[in-house]
């Protein structure tokens, strides 16, 4: 009895005592001020690494695993919150196409044939007569093939492809692919002999179906919101846009834009993140040029080489009078910026412009999905976006540019270009002006028709040569940020391991102007230095060092033989190099192009023997048909910002992201088996790795990842 009272008592005590410490357990929460700066972060970056979550519980006062913790809650919360409405516009949806089929199915019952006005026609009636309109279709499209090959073979003019401006054909379908298994990308915009090379060259032509009025009319009204829309944006300040609780950039506050704006959104993921910004340039440009320059599709994507890889003109909805006061297209675009680790972005847009005043344009776009084009389901939307353009005196243009997104992105972004892109500065409103503005600059000094104090003539001596090598380096640009896309990627596992990015593999066979003939591998890779971008930019130009990471100068020192400038800053130039080679390289050059600006810049260059460089600097020569393979670099801030006045911009970015490109030739036209590309990727792998350690060692970066 005793031990059985002892145990008794023995186990109430453990349960008072248990009882005691769960009524005791402390439960923290949150002050009204940590909510709402963690509410306001969580809007910008709902997936914070784990810098910035120190960041933020030093500022909150808070540890990194409560800031962690609550995130986690929050984004169930949110993910929740959003399924639940979600799923209640389906049901509301699914209701409303529910009756509409019931009154469908109640209205065939009393239908009757128009001609005689008996009863409607039986299944096999209808059937049969199905048959028949299928015959005749096929009928009228052969007949259709034949015209158009005989308009053709008596040099006429064929069928609107889709270079065409407006475009009929009885294919109503918006594709990109051909029979062979190797991913292609759409068609180069460009005019000139070159264009950029896929892995199978064979392209088939593509047409697209003519707009009913029910579309034209859906897109004109869809086209005069959108310029109200952005006109107003753009005019309103607080409580509209906010500072960014990320990096103080300024962004459209969501709550205050739905209040003010029916907008609904084109995808149908919950959980699209929202990317806004704006920022303002005033560039060298009149500003009628400058409107003309941004409907030319080929103009558009010459001018943002560097963010737009492809653009297409599908439909002209309104031509551009000899006033240019409106205007209207549907286009097609892919923008791609920076590194293979960044995904593209493709949209279908309706552009429009329209003259406000004498001296002001709006131009608006926005994301259309009203025709039918066969599009794969968008991973991103634009809602509407633009830019007011304003003449100033001595043919200088002001540029206000918004841009407002949405971000369904299917694959992440690597983690080290995470940062920047959700901070907005990717694909946001600073990357657009900043390169408006830089080639502003260059095709005003590309124009000029005297050697400027900036430039050093050297071997150039005529404007023409001048201009045909300036002409040159856009164009190596241009490529460059081209192949970035990494289109045609083979995956090489055993190339993953070299850094923390691994290293990309891109093959192509090219037989177009403008790029050596044959097969070309190209591997990029990208890494984070501890330096700010304007450290790193001034060492790969630094003539003087180059030839300790450069495989191209053998160890020999290069020297400039010529070079222009291509910006008011000194430091943006085109440079024809030389370097005091062995004999057998003695007839080589090497043509470079590079660029710094707010957000980073790049250094491109590629090798050309000696009968090439004449040619170029001839200026009697097309530069669009001199082939050039180029390789190089981007050097981008990394998304954090700091301030520092020690630095000539006043900025000073902590850690740099960079990213490495380079192009071999190969051998002949055709590949010739895999353990050729096998081969010729190890090598590109092996040169790859090799010059990023020569230069993470002479930055003394050795552990940068």
């Amino acid at each position: 009895m005793d031990s059985n009272h002892d145990s008794s008592s023995s186990n109430g005590l453990e349960t008072s005592m248990s009882t005691t410490n769960r009524d005791n357990k402390i439960y923290h929460r949150h002050s009204v001020h940590q909510i709402q700066r963690l509410e306001a972060y969580f809007k910008e970056c709902p997936h914070p690494d784990d810098t910035q979550r120190h960041k933020l519980g030093e500022e909150l006062k808070l540890k990194p695993k409560q800031i962690k913790f609550w995130f986690q809650n929050k984004r169930t919360q949110a993910k929740a919150q959003s399924e639940k409405v979600f799923n209640a516009s389906l049901r509301a949806e699914n209701i409303r196409i529910r009756r509409e089929n019931e009154v469908i199915q109640e209205a065939l019952k009393t239908v009757t044939c128009p001609p005689c006005g008996g009863p409607r026609p039986g299944k096999e009636e209808r059937k049969l007569y199905l048959q028949k309109m299928r015959a005749h279709n096929a009928y009228l499209k052969r007949q259709l093939e034949q015209i158009s090959d005989f308009v053709n073979n008596n040099g006429g003019h064929s069928i609107p492809s889709v270079n065409s401006l407006a475009s009929t054909s009885s294919n109503p379908h918006f594709s990109y692919g051909t029979s062979s298994n190797r991913p292609l990308e759409p068609p180069s915009l460009e005019r000139e002999q070159y264009t950029h090379e896929h892995i199978n060259n064979a392209q088939p032509t593509q047409h697209f179906q003519p707009l009913s009025q029910m579309e034209k009319m859906m897109m004109s009204q869809t086209m005069v919101n959108a310029v109200t829309e952005i006109i107003r944006l753009i005019h309103i300040e607080e409580p509209m846009w906010i500072k960014s609780s990320i990096d103080d950039r300024l962004v459209i506050d969501q709550e205050n834009y739905e209040k003010s704006f029916t907008n609904i959104s084109h995808l149908k993921s919950p959980s699209a993140r929202i990317e806004s910004s704006k920022d303002v340039v005033v560039v060298p440009m009149d500003a009628r040029n400058l409107v003309d320059m941004f409907f030319d599709t080929e103009k558009w994507a010459r001018i943002f080489s560097t963010i737009v890889n492809e653009a297409k003109t599908i439909h002209v909805l309104e031509s551009m009078d000899t006033q240019r006061q409106n205007f209207s297209q549907l286009m097609y675009e892919q923008l791609h910026i920076l590194s293979p680790l960044v995904p593209p972005r493709e949209f279908i847009i309706l552009r429009c412009c329209q003259q406000i005043e004498d001296d002001l344009w709006v131009i608006a776009d926005v994301s259309c999905h009203h025709v039918n084009i066969d599009f794969e389901s968008p991973t991103c939307s634009k809602r509407p976006s633009g830019c007011l353009i304003q003449a100033l005196p001595n043919g200088l243009s002001k540029v206000t540019w918004m841009e407002h997104v949405e971000v369904n992105e299917k694959v992440r972004t690597h983690r080290i270009y995470r940062d920047l892109l959700c901070g907005g500065f990717g694909y946001g409103a600073r990357r657009w002006t900043v390169t408006l503005e830089r080639m502003c600059e260059r095709l005003h000094l590309s124009s000029i028709s005297v050697f400027p104090t900036t430039d050093f003539a050297g071997v150039v001596e005529t404007i023409e040569g001048r201009r045909s090598v300036m002409n040159l380096g856009e164009r190596m640009l241009k490529n460059f940020a081209w192949i970035l896309k990494m289109s045609g990627n083979y995956d090489f596992s055993q190339l993953s391991e070299t850094n923390s990015s691994g290293v990309r593999v891109s093959v192509r066979v090219n037989s177009e102007a403008g790029q050596p003939t044959g097969l070309i591998v190209c591997a990029a890779s990208s890494i984070c230095l501890p330096l700010s971008p304007l450290e790193v930019y001034n060492f790969l130009t630094n003539l003087e060092i180059r030839h300790q990471w450069d495989v191209l100068c053998h160890g020999y020192p290069a020297a400039e033989v010529a070079g222009f400038a291509t910006g008011t800053d000194d430091k943006n130039r085109v440079n024809i190099l030389q370097t005091a080679s062995t004999a057998e390289d003695a007839d080589m050059m090497i043509i470079q192009d590079s660029f710094r600006d707010a957000l980073g810049g790049m250094v491109v260059y590629a090798p050309v023997d000696l009968n090439t460089a004449s040619a170029a600097v001839s200026g009697q020569v097309n530069p669009s048909g001199i082939p050039i393979l180029p390789s190089g670099f981007i050097i981008s801030r990394d998304g954090h910002h700091f301030t520092s006045p020690e630095l000539e911009d006043g900025s000073d970015y902590s850690k740099s992201l960079l990213t490495v490109a380079f192009q071999i030739l190969v051998s002949g036209p055709t590949l010739s088996g895999d353990l050729q590309i096998e081969e010729s990727t190890t090598t590109v792998n092996t040169l790859i790795t090799s010059t990023l350690q020569r230069i993470k060692v002479m930055l003394n970066c050795n552990e940068g990842k």
